[in-house]
């Protein structure tokens, strides 16, 4: 999952950016809001957590932009963190279009509960729970059952296994798995995405996810 994160104090942005690292997402961390809609023309991201108080383009102008500019993903879930609590802020903030408001300060953990419930809703799943077969994905555990049974994968054959279940029925290029894992500074080696996947469907299953020539890899529904 790519995370867009806006933060202009450079000692939060750092330690948010490696909490999220370590929670086994993708962040990119701009430090001002001109940047942030630089980067959402730029490329795709699942999710923006976005502060208000931003040098160049206050987080309030950046939240206009994307909910009203057709060159920019406006149904884009948007977690809004800010040390105004005012009550009429918050109002604003949500009126506007975002999705959830964090107070700072506030820990991590709480952060990733509501990036994850955020994402949840924009995917129209009530639940943290995906279910495909006999195969059970948590997406707030970062679990994975088949059968039952808990089944170990590597953080890039979860990350590759939850965007396709996300999609069922979808097919995803590699390019496009690419995009939504790696960052802007991480080296792709060719067949990074064909091997994760191979030893995905040796864990779960040969006939899990399905390659279609030319195009992709998509799970069948």
């Amino acid at each position: 999952m790519r995370v867009l994160l806006v933060e202009d104090d450079e000692l939060l942005g750092r330690a948010l950016k490696t909490g999220l690292e370590q929670a086994g997402y993708t962040p990119e961390w701009v430090l001002d809001g001109e940047t942030a809609l630089e980067a959402l023309r730029a490329s795709p991201f699942t999710v923006m957590a976005l502060d208000l108080n931003l040098p160049r383009m206050s987080g309030i102008d950046v939240l206009k932009s994307v909910r009203q500019s057709p060159n920019l993903p406006s149904a884009l879930p948007i977690v809004i963190m800010t040390a105004r609590d005012a009550l009429e802020q918050r109002v604003e903030g949500l009126d506007l279009g975002a999705d959830d408001y964090l107070v700072k300060p506030f820990k991590l953990i709480e952060l990733l509960a509501r990036i994850r419930a955020v994402v949840r809703r924009t995917q129209g799943l009530t639940q943290s729970v995906i279910q495909h077969g006999d195969i059970e994905l948590d997406t707030s555990s970062r679990t994975v059952r088949k059968a039952g049974k808990w089944v170990k994968l590597t953080a890039r054959e979860y990350q590759i296994l939850a965007l396709l279940m996300a999609r069922i029925g979808r097919i995803m290029s590699r390019s496009e798995i690419e995009e939504q894992i790696y960052s802007w500074d991480g080296d792709v080696e060719s067949n990074t995405i064909e091997a994760a996947i191979y030893t995905i469907r040796k864990k779960l299953g040969k006939t899990l996810i399905s390659n279609v020539r030319g195009v992709g890899y998509v799970i069948p529904d």
